[in-house]
């Protein structure tokens, strides 16, 4: 029998339904089923704490929370930060007074909580994939009224930004790259994001898997974009979606099922509960 012991699940595009704030029934009964044998549950997100909360409920059995890409690792029952790499305040500072010279929609995460200047709220908000999203973003989400102000030195894991014009990609790059050593990855069509060099959801987990002594071979990850592809390259038992860009079902070792036909489900039965 397969000895996983976690299981490392994307968010929207994977484990997620399209309304990217369900999670299928057929997801939710695999991952308890596999927590009782063992197999520990690891939400590993673009996204930051406080947008998951309400995805953790509908799971209850989460373990640990990869966070902002891989920038931070969450022990979520005792509320320990097992892992960070944060942005440099050189580089974060003037790409965020950039982005709001530009008009830009963008978030910031800092320390587990989700960050939108407030008077850019109805931007950011419209640019949530549903309304279901969007609930989830006004409800969750802090909105002070200047954003570099209201961030702690040294503890921003993630700036990302909605849509950026693709005639403006090349030029935001080259101006945040000019202030610091930066990493620059995508999740969807025209967005960007922003984190400190080699942050990654395959270098967090493996810090994870560090701590807890185990090894690839132990892990199973799933995964549908850009973001995902480091960690589906490293795991043993790695998962790309039906749905899933071609870079990710490159990366992976095996294609499951789509994450609106509950991918995840289907293959931890299949490889975990069904041996």
């Amino acid at each position: 029998m397969n000895d996983i012991r976690l299981i490392c699940l994307d968010m929207d595009g994977t484990l997620l339904d399209d309304d990217h704030a369900t999670v299928p029934q057929r997801n939710v009964s695999a991952l308890r089923a596999a927590a009782e044998r063992g197999a520990a549950t690891v939400i590993s997100s673009g996204r930051a704490w406080d947008l998951l909360q309400e995805v953790d409920v509908q799971l209850g059995v989460t373990k640990y929370a990869v966070l902002s890409n891989g920038a931070a690792v969450l022990d979520v029952t005792s509320g320990e930060w097992i892992y960070r790499s944060c942005l440099p305040d050189q580089a974060r500072v003037p790409l965020i007074d950039l982005l709001l010279e530009w008009g830009l929609p963008f978030e910031v995460y800092c320390q587990g909580k989700n960050y939108i200047q407030l008077d850019r709220k109805e931007q950011v908000l419209s640019c949530a994939f549903t309304p279901q999203f969007q609930r989830i973003l006004a409800n969750y989400s802090q909105f002070p009224a200047n954003m570099n102000d209201a961030l702690p030195a040294g503890t921003v894991e993630k700036i990302h930004v909605f849509y950026v014009p693709p005639e403006r990609h090349q030029e935001l790059v080259e101006r945040a790259l000019g202030w610091g050593p930066l990493s620059v990855t995508t999740s969807f069509q025209d967005n960007m994001e922003f984190t400190a060099p080699g942050v990654n959801k395959g270098t967090a987990v493996q810090a994870l898997c560090a701590r807890l002594g185990l090894g690839p071979e132990q892990v199973m990850a799933f995964g549908d974009a850009g973001n995902d592809l480091e960690l589906l390259r490293w795991a043993k038992w790695s998962f790309a979606m039906a749905n899933a860009t071609e870079d990710a079902k490159q990366a992976a070792r095996y294609v499951t099922g789509s994450n609106h036909e509950a991918g995840v489900g289907m293959a931890v039965e299949r490889y975990l509960l069904n041996g």
